[in-house]
């Protein structure tokens, strides 16, 4: 229920839902979860308003019922050691798992392992049915709203491995090294070493080869267009780099924010970002009247405009790139995460309008009236006014250089269909124009290439 009350009042009824341990209910959810969903299903099921269904109401972190494998016992193969390379069961509601931070509203079902040095953002789902496990390996991340779930096959993730925000990964095998996008979806397959799939791509029943590139929305279901994918740049591996040395951090900064803040300051509606190499500590500013619902997390030098609508677990997190400015008016469906890369910031003009799933990804700039649907990405662009941005989308302008400012603008006005993909200019004129790059033509130009009569 959408309640209009004050932060204080917010932050002590989100430390009330997450203190409360629900019992009973974990053997349904993990039955239920046995049951073949669509991805995005999934998402909403688990992650939106019946996020407790194995917690006996409370919705946070499935509470002790609802987890049937993660003590000692329940392990097959893992140690319960802090030492570098084991893997610690990790329990809900704990936060501090060895050198690992997992957020306390992430949502575990099952049995879910963990190594050393990684970091879990919240409203993340790690969910394993009977038999199955969850396994995050060391100095990995886990960013805002993703899902990992492990129905017929155990899912595991690497070392040194990134799942950027609403990532799903289900019945999978992640290797070392990899990184997986906003939005992105990785279902039945295995991504070798170095695999780097980008934002809102698929990658269904197939071996991605070790060092390959699946680009923005290539949808990837036959293992001849895997085979020939390009090799990822060299640049990326700085890229993925930088993305870990940052989580590290966090995984050091939010264990040391909890330990000396205490429970509600990594669980409340609003809260301090750990101090960190790059960020000093800060709380956020929301104008009143606003209204917030359950497992919102609002962190760090965010500043909201009045009359904020914010649906429950939405993750607007100035934790690495700062400040996130929205104007007044706001009004954000369930599971829309606002986050920016370090040494960047997110502003965004008034009357933004956001469906469920949207990720917002500084470097952003956006105008007034902007509005986006299901599951799009907005990502490294400046968005002008009365912009509509369609289902899936994505939108992930050129990379910006050290010094450089942002440059790739969409013009006012602009319609983009559902399912564009755009990544430069050309991309977003044909976009505009009414015939957009989309997905299914990009897994078409794939196969093309592996055909000589096609030229």
């Amino acid at each position: 229920m959408v309640r209009k009350v004050s932060l204080a009042v917010l932050a002590a009824a989100m430390t009330g839902f997450v203190a409360a341990c629900g019992g009973g209910g974990g053997q349904e959810a993990q039955q239920g979860g046995a049951q073949e969903e669509s991805s995005q299903q999934e998402q909403a099921q688990s992650g939106g308003s019946t996020g407790g269904e194995s917690s006996g109401g409370d919705g946070t972190t499935g509470g002790s019922g609802g987890m049937t494998g993660g003590t000692t016992g329940g392990m097959q193969g893992g140690t319960t050691g802090g030492e570098s390379g084991q893997l610690t069961p990790v329990e809900p509601g704990n936060p501090v798992v060895g050198t690992s931070y997992v957020a306390p509203l992430t949502e575990i079902f099952g049995e879910v392992l963990i190594g050393e040095r990684s970091f879990v953002a919240s409203n993340t789902i790690l969910r394993a049915s009977p038999d199955q496990r969850v396994t995050i390996g060391n100095e990995s991340n886990a960013q805002d709203n993703i899902l990992v779930r492990a129905l017929e096959n155990s899912s595991t993730i690497g070392d040194r491995t990134s799942l950027a925000h609403h990532a799903i990964i289900r019945d999978s095998q992640v290797g070392d090294f990899a990184f997986v996008g906003f939005n992105a979806e990785v279902i039945n397959s295995t991504l070798e070493n170095g695999a780097f799939v980008l934002h809102g791509a698929s990658v269904e029943n197939v071996t991605i080869p070790e060092n390959r590139l699946v680009g923005p929305g290539e949808e990837i279901t036959t293992q001849e267009q895997a085979d020939a994918l390009p090799e990822a740049e060299p640049a990326t591996e700085e890229f993925r780099q930088g993305v870990l040395d940052v989580n590290a951090e966090f995984a050091e900064g939010y264990i040391e924010l909890y330990e000396t803040e205490g429970y509600e300051a990594v669980v409340g509606v609003t809260g301090p970002n750990p101090a960190t190499s790059f960020n000093e500590q800060t709380e956020p500013q929301v104008a009143e009247p606003f209204e917030i619902q359950e497992f919102v997390r609002i962190v760090g030098d965010v500043r909201i405009g009045p009359n904020a609508q914010i649906g429950q677990r939405t993750a607007i997190r100035a934790d690495e790139g700062s400040p996130i400015v929205i104007g007044a008016n706001a009004d954000l469906d369930d599971r829309v995460t606002f986050h920016a890369l370090e040494e960047t910031e997110i502003q965004i003009g008034d009357d933004l309008t956001s469906a469920d799933d949207v990720v917002f990804h500084g470097p952003l700039e956006m105008g007034n009236g902007v509005t986006a649907e299901d599951r799009s990405v907005v990502f490294r662009a400046i968005v002008e006014d009365n912009v509509q941005i369609g289902e899936d989308a994505v939108i992930a302008g050129p990379a910006v250089e050290e010094g450089e400012e942002l440059s790739f603008t969409i013009p006012a006005g602009s319609v983009i269909p559902d399912g564009a993909i755009i990544t430069d200019e050309e991309s977003l004129q044909q976009a505009i124009a009414g015939n957009p790059v989309t997905g299914d033509e990009l897994a078409a130009a794939e196969v093309a290439k592996m055909d000589p009569h096609s030229h």
